[in-house]
């Protein structure tokens, strides 16, 4: 088996397995980039990591968190308490 072929292997058993974990909200691919994205509901930074773990090696994954618009201003109105 090639290196890519070894690499792209471990990329789909990687896709697969962190589709099959029920936390997927939504996923694809960026063409233009050729990067992937997923959208998941993740209890905690130490689950995405497992996830995410065998990539480690042959990508970079990038995580972002991301908040919906509608907890914005509860979120806005704990850090202006905050600062005060």
């Amino acid at each position: 088996m090639s290196e890519i072929a070894g690499v792209q292997n471990r990329i789909g058993d990687t896709i697969q397995k962190i589709m099959k974990t029920g936390k997927v909200k939504d996923s694809g691919v960026l063409l233009d980039d050729r990067k992937l994205f997923f959208m998941i509901e993740a209890d905690s930074a130490e689950d995405l990591f497992r996830w995410f773990a065998s990539l480690y090696d042959v990508a970079k994954p990038d995580i972002q968190p991301i908040v919906s618009f509608e907890l914005l201003p509860k979120m806005f109105e704990e850090l202006q308490k905050l600062r005060y």
